[in-house]
């Protein structure tokens, strides 16, 4: 990373400080903060600090031996849109949502086909369509923008939206127990991760990896893999 680009995110990440909700707290303010992030963006990408404007590297190397053949999946906290339409072209008949208005407008914009059902909806009370749905529900980096006060209230209703048999990915920052845990974002620990093996799912892949930055960070992520019974 450049020192300029290196500056951006810095001065960035300063101004979306400011906005109310950044820190946490309450679920309203919190989703108010990710509409404001958007709004004023005004269009620039770079003004999105998680905008990478192409799908995350795990994801694709999983979709290589994960064809979807038409089965159903979900994209969770889909931002712009790049980790869903990748699940739709790896052949998932694919639904995608966000809790900002404004990040599905761009993200309808982005991929305007309409083979991805796109909409704003709140995880923590998803539409009732959806319920016990799809074969494939993908979290990435949602459960880490939750403050950790709210953490303990994602899990019944994420896992709801798995169908029989159905599989459940999540993708975060992970905290080894090592340093500080700072955030936003908040990185994911074993004791919160642990709800997710109950109520009758199962932990079929667990992967810890660095994720090393341009600027010099060395981030540690999870992957995690988890079946639901039939």
């Amino acid at each position: 990373m450049s020192a300029q680009n290196g500056d951006h995110r810095k001065q960035l990440r300063a101004r979306l400080d400011t906005l109310e909700g950044a820190n946490g707290g309450d679920w309203e303010n919190r989703k108010n903060w990710f509409e404001q992030v958007y709004t004023t963006a005004e269009g620039d990408t770079g003004e999105i600090p998680w905008a990478e404007l192409k799908p995350k590297a795990p994801l694709v190397e999983w979709l290589k031996d994960n064809p979807g053949k038409a089965r159903t999946a979900l994209d969770v906290g889909c931002g712009l849109g790049d980790n869903a339409n990748a699940l739709q072209e790896a052949g998932w008949s694919t639904s995608a949502f966000d809790v900002a208005p404004s990040a599905i407008e761009w993200a309808k914009k982005r991929f305007p086909t309409g083979a991805i059902d796109f909409r704003c909806a709140d995880l923590l009370s998803p539409p009732e369509d959806w319920i016990g749905k799809f074969d494939l529900v993908y979290e990435c980096f949602t459960l880490q923008a939750i403050g950790i006060e709210m953490r303990g209230q994602v899990a019944k209703p994420l896992k709801s939206l798995i169908a029989p048999s159905g599989t459940l990915i999540i993708l975060g920052r992970y905290y080894d127990g090592e340093g500080e845990r700072s955030g936003p974002p908040w990185p994911l620990t074993d004791s919160e991760l642990s709800v997710y093996y109950a109520d009758g799912f199962e932990q079929t892949v667990r992967r810890t990896f660095i994720q090393h930055k341009d600027d010099g960070r060395n981030i540690p992520h999870i992957w995690l893999e988890l079946k639901r019974r039939g």
